[in-house]
């Protein structure tokens, strides 16, 4: 019995397959689902009303940035500074510190650097910010020197017009009284905003203490939200990813401008500068904004060596040798040593430069490039925001 109802089974089984084969050949072939006709154009107009809201979302972003400038820089700025630091914590916890105790030790050597750089420089800085409108207009001076025919036209013309107010004056008596309204020097509009810029200071330095404290607590409850394994721990890469490429960078940009600076130091102690290394740690943080911080610091070097030699062509020393060591770090050592731990478009890190200055002034320059790096790191662990990165690649 049990062998026929395996047989009856067996032929039930062929003659199922064998109906539902013929069956299968009568259907006729099946053709992939399109919408109709009617529905092409609310799907166009669902395409455009994504693509506008997306362009609503953006405008709004850099709106936020702007006018919470505020708060938002000393945060931004903290976290930058936390991710070049949390390396040196996290190895004095593995000699035996505990978290808090590695975190302050830290924190107190960040200041107390920060306070000493701060307190050498002052003096010098002021000094020079005080010259510099008498400066610029020595140089202007010497600079229209050589005008030659032009120069005497430009003097005839303000001796035309002179003579032309004069003249006017003297027609009418009820001319109204003149007003002219001074505006502040340049130390005293700087002087103004040290309140500003102790509170954002102020503001960064306890945020950066706490996010040193806090350890790894962050990404511990980034990965509690996730559902599944494989969520935690690509979250986990990604983190790590954005740790590691972040702190490499900053770490060897820092050490590359203090080499810079240290050489631009001293050749322009060579060729006789007073207060090389103020230019020299002007150099070193110029260093940190691409393209532009170039240009900034041979006009700058070119005008305070012109106030001390006093002649263009021995002025013209300074920015030489400016150009020779900053010639040598970006064509020899930063691609030698960062290679192509940061490929990002030329381009682009221009446009993100010119935001971030829009934004959020001098800071957003400076954070400009780590923020540009960070958001590549995260469009080429997201699939959907993959062509962006290719997008933002060199």
């Amino acid at each position: 019995m049990n062998e026929d109802s395996a047989t009856n089974a067996g032929l039930g089984n062929a003659a199922a397959t064998h109906l539902h084969r013929v069956d299968q050949a009568k259907l006729p072939p099946t053709e992939p689902v399109q919408p109709a006709q009617s529905d092409q154009p609310l799907l166009r107009n669902l395409r455009g009303i994504r693509y506008c809201l997306i362009a609503l979302a953006v405008l709004a972003l850099f709106h936020t940035l702007y006018f919470a400038r505020a708060i938002l820089l000393p945060m931004a700025m903290a976290v930058v500074l936390g991710l070049v630091l949390k390396p040196v914590r996290r190895k004095l916890t593995h000699l035996g510190l505990p978290n808090m105790a590695a975190a302050a030790v830290v924190f107190v050597t960040f200041t107390a650097i920060l306070a000493v750089a701060i307190s050498l420089l002052w003096q010098p800085a002021n000094h020079w910010l005080e010259q510099a409108p008498e400066i610029l207009h020595d140089l202007r001076k010497q600079l229209e020197g050589g005008g030659g025919p032009l120069e005497s036209l430009a003097e005839a013309e303000q001796e035309l017009d002179k003579l032309t107010a004069m003249t006017e004056k003297a027609a009418r008596s009820d001319q109204p009284m003149a007003v002219r309204v001074e505006q502040p020097a340049l130390t005293s509009q700087l002087l103004n905003t040290t309140g500003s810029l102790a509170t954002s200071l102020g503001i960064t330095l306890s945020l950066l203490f706490f996010l040193l404290a806090a350890g790894d607590q962050f990404l511990e409850k980034a990965v509690q939200v996730r559902k599944s394994w494989t969520e935690k721990w690509d979250t986990v890469l990604l983190v790590k990813e954005i740790e590691h490429k972040m702190s490499t960078y900053l770490g060897t940009i820092t050490l590359i401008n203090i080499g810079l600076g240290a050489t631009i130091a001293c050749g322009l102690w060579m060729i006789g500068m007073p207060h090389p290394l103020l230019w020299g740690v002007l150099a070193a943080l110029l260093n940190y904004i691409p393209f532009a911080g170039l240009v900034i610091g041979v006009c700058v070097v070119f005008i305070v060596a012109f106030k001390d030699f006093g002649n263009v062509p021995h002025a013209l020393l300074a920015p030489a040798v400016y150009l020779a060591a900053n010639g040598l770090e970006a064509n020899l050592v930063t691609p030698a040593v960062l290679r192509k731990s940061i490929s990002l478009n030329p381009v682009v890190i221009l446009v993100a430069v010119f935001l971030g200055g829009w934004c959020w002034g001098i800071g957003g320059i400076f954070l400009a490039v780590p923020y540009l790096l960070t958001f590549k790191i995260i469009c080429d662990a997201n699939k959907r925001l993959e062509p962006i990165g290719v997008f933002l690649s060199r």
